[in-house]
């Protein structure tokens, strides 16, 4: 509500009808208005595949706008798609939706207290903790970094996103190319920027990512926080050469299976996959075997098990059956405390975060 006009902002999502002498001036929007409230009020009972495709149509009208309809609708769409684990499509709708929470307009009390349309980000950074800038070399993935998503119209935080976002699924598509450079004090940008740093081909930028995700983990964040820093510090140091340092990388991302399968689950499971895959490259069969069948078996439906290195592990596949029992000492780096890594707590159902 405006302190100076006494007038509040309500999306039409919340409009059923309108009377008076505004009645004909409103008429025109009452097709949105009917759209907007069938597609929310189908997301607040859980009927994602019937909402999806009216906020879809609403999005193209939608995206780059500000205010509650604006938000209601990249919302929402966010939200769909996160859901049925479509992420590279998820990435538009998020910036979109980080666009119309930049507007400023106030909104009416209560206006946005319904999940079903607010997607769960960070109130420091505005990122989604379910769309972490991580990726594997697959299909959607390679499509994603080639397709441009027009980011500048919702703003230079965005744009700035979009770009690292993409700039890190070429980096696992084979391109090397140099890190976009950060100029943005935006805490989320600069922590988007660090994450894809550490995975960089080339060697000075991968530290300087490091060694920034390092010092962040010394705070000893919890959640997806540290699922993300440490997922992207195992994955940065499977880029050396140095047999010692994979290894270091692997301990790193069993953690991220051990105590982030909950939470994270998408990067529980990229981690599991990433790891069994190192330690086959350095020799260790039955540990890597163990590994991707953990993948498989925890995991189901994970986007990792149709990551080629992982599907045309068919020697491993016919070994699953007769697997000799790993010792955890085997996956244990000598400076990290055992973290019974391979035990399987009890499991739960990934969804696939790629489109």
């Amino acid at each position: 509500m405006s302190s100076l006009t006494g007038e509040i902002t309500i999306g039409w999502d919340r409009v059923r009808s309108v009377s008076g002498e505004h009645a004909e001036a409103a008429s025109e929007y009452m097709d949105v208005a009917d759209k907007a409230w069938r597609a929310t009020s189908r997301l607040e009972r859980g009927d994602i595949a019937a909402a999806e495709p009216l906020l879809e149509e609403l999005f193209a009208d939608y995206a780059g706008r500000q205010g509650p309809t604006a938000s209601a609708v990249c919302g929402g769409l966010l939200r769909c798609r996160l859901e049925r684990g479509a992420h590279t499509l998820a990435v538009g709708a998020w910036l979109a939706w980080l666009h119309t929470r930049d507007d400023g307009t106030p909104a009416a009390p209560g206006s946005e207290s319904s999940t079903a349309f607010s997607p769960t980000t960070d109130d420091e950074t505005g990122l989604a903790p379910e769309l972490p800038p991580i990726w594997l070399s697959l299909p959607a993935v390679r499509v994603f970094g080639q397709t441009p998503l027009n980011a500048d119209r919702f703003g230079d935080r965005a744009a700035e996103l979009a770009e690292l976002y993409q700039h890190a699924a070429l980096l696992e598509s084979g391109q090397q190319q140099p890190m976009p450079r950060l100029e943005s004090s935006d805490p989320g940008v600069r922590m988007v920027w660090e994450i894809v740093a550490a995975r960089s081909p080339i060697e000075t930028e991968r530290l300087t990512g490091r060694r920034a995700i390092e010092k962040r983990l010394k705070s000893e964040p919890i959640g997806w926080t540290d699922a993300w820093l440490r997922t992207a510090l195992g994955r940065s140091l499977l880029r050396e050469a140095d047999a010692e340092q994979q290894r270091r990388g692997v301990i790193e991302l069993l953690r991220v299976r051990v105590e982030h399968e909950r939470d994270a689950p998408y990067l529980a499971g990229l981690a599991l996959a990433e790891a069994a895959v190192t330690m086959r490259s350095l020799g260790d069969d039955a540990a890597a075997s163990l590994l991707r069948r953990e993948l498989l078996d925890t995991f189901p439906g994970h986007p990792a098990s149709t990551w080629e290195p992982v599907s045309r592990w068919a020697a491993a596949s016919r070994r699953l059956p007769h697997e000799p029992d790993i010792q955890p000492h085997r996956l244990t780096h000598r400076r990290t405390p055992d973290t019974s890594a391979v035990a399987r707590p009890e499991s739960e159902q990934s969804r696939s975060p790629h489109g």
